[in-house]
């Protein structure tokens, strides 16, 4: 039998060692292998909201401690009135204008209010009018806060009056409507709208 070629042997030892490292080199190993299968981790969940804080009830609202409600003169009804009759009774003299707008404010004497607790922990409404720029309580009444519906609250009066009542005479329940944390209005069947807005400190510091 006639022998090969050394050259010939020596080819086909190299060709199959050249084949083996690259089935070796394609075939990926296990791990890795098995990490290509694994399906991808799921999204990290979002970080929590922070709780909102529950919504206030009209009654603390009124009720913050040192909270007063000052009369707004110009957002209730009781401007409007003065100033149409004003207006047309003074149309060519704006100084006499501007002292009938002024008597009329003067005339209202509800300036301003506040919901509180009495040394014996009852509720309370307390009216103020203003003299000689100071506060003066004209009316206080015992309350308790009623059945509230969205911003609008009824407050009922208990008893254990002082001093002669210059809004609701009379009445023994009436409503307060809120604007939000710093105004509210009333509905007096006298002074038709009126309106206050919210000032802390306002009486303590009188």
């Amino acid at each position: 039998m006639a022998s090969r070629p050394l050259f010939c042997i020596l080819g086909v030892a190299v060709l199959g060692l050249l084949a083996g490292c690259a089935s070796h080199a394609s075939a990926p190993p296990a791990a890795d292998a098995q990490k290509a299968a694994a399906p991808p981790p799921p999204p990290a969940p979002p970080p929590p909201e922070d709780p909102k804080p529950p919504a206030r009830t009209v009654s603390e609202v009124l009720s913050v401690p040192d909270k007063a409600w000052v009369f707004s003169f110009e957002g209730s009804d009781a401007y409007s009135k003065a100033k149409e009759g004003c207006d047309e009774r003074f149309k060519e003299d704006p100084p006499a204008r501007a002292r009938c707008i002024t008597k009329a404010r003067d005339t209202f004497t509800a300036d301003a209010m506040e919901f509180t607790r009495d040394a014996a922990g009852n509720d309370v409404w307390v009216v103020y009018r203003t003299k000689s720029n100071k506060l003066v309580k004209v009316y206080s009444v015992q309350i308790e806060y009623g059945q509230q519906e969205g911003d609008t609250l009824s407050i009922k009066k208990l008893g254990h009056e002082t001093g002669k009542p210059v809004l609701f005479s009379g009445v023994p329940e009436f409503k307060v409507k809120l604007g939000g944390e710093y105004n509210l209005e009333l509905q007096d069947t006298q002074h038709g709208t009126l309106a206050y807005d919210a000032r802390l400190g306002y009486i303590s510091q009188q």
